[in-house]
């Protein structure tokens, strides 16, 4: 049985993962006039460089190709390997759906609306949706119906460990999953401005430093997959520092755009 406190931890990060990214998207925009156009490009720009590109890539290096996933298997190598391709693809898809597809929009409320797309349709994929097929699998195995799903060795493979996760696992780490969205939603708003200010400004270097901003917020998570870091609230702890750091950067960086858009006029 999947007990009360596991369905509803499991409700309470569908609503974090879904709800914090529309409540954003209302008070942005009547905060700050926040465009939809923007905001729909970062999510299609997540969905294109983070799930499709860099998923394909992950794909044949982690799965297809045997050489690579053995080398992989050095828990330091898949550290390097999995923050530095999450920053290059995802940052790099910043750079340059913001530079060729939104020449117009040049605003620090435009890396706002495109951070918030970004990062919103990362945890609407991630843990919304997650979360609503996992509940939709806990009161099929709490009202006896789960097992019809094993047909064969295929399903019992797929679906067995998810099962075995719904039943065990502690409440409090389901919902943590839909607490580290906040980070990183907060991180995702920060690197878009800061990529859009390299834009700005016309210094590559921001790119670069976007890159490496992202990979060090993954690496934690990336060490503990690999079981080199136990220890999941020192995690989320490094995650949130990282990410109130960018909360800082998003306020202060709103004087930065204004003061050279005076300068400018």
């Amino acid at each position: 049985m999947v007990s009360s406190t596991m369905i509803v931890s499991m409700f309470i990060s569908f609503i974090i993962a879904v709800g914090t990214p529309i409540f954003l998207l209302v008070f942005f925009k009547k905060r700050y006039k926040i465009s939809l156009i923007v905001l729909l490009i970062g999510m299609v720009t997540f969905f294109l460089f983070a799930n499709v590109l860099e998923g394909l890539l992950h794909s044949y290096f982690l799965v297809w190709n045997k050489s690579t996933k053995q080398f992989f298997e050095n828990p330091w190598l898949f550290m390097l390997y999995g923050g530095l391709m999450a920053g290059i693809f995802e940052e790099t898809g910043r750079f340059i759906m913001m530079k060729f597809a939104l020449k117009k929009y040049r605003e620090w409320r435009d890396g706002l609306a495109f951070g918030l797309g970004h990062g919103g349709m990362e945890a609407i994929l991630l843990v919304g949706i997650n979360s609503i097929m996992m509940i939709v699998f806990a009161f099929m195995i709490n009202n006896g119906t789960f097992d019809s799903l094993l047909i064969n060795e295929q399903t019992i493979e797929a679906l067995s460990p998810i099962k075995e996760q719904l039943t065990s696992s502690s409440p409090f780490m389901i919902l943590l999953g839909g607490i580290e969205r906040l980070s990183a939603l907060s991180i995702h708003l920060g690197l878009s401005i800061l990529v859009l200010y390299g834009i700005h400004k016309r210094k590559i270097i921001y790119l670069f430093l976007a890159i490496l901003i992202h990979a060090v917020f993954d690496f934690p998570a990336a060490l503990y997959q690999a079981g080199v870091i136990t220890n999941i609230y020192l995690v989320e702890l490094l995650i949130a520092i990282i990410a109130a750091g960018s909360i800082y950067w998003v306020v202060k960086s709103k004087k930065l755009f204004e003061d050279d858009k005076r300068a400018a006029s």
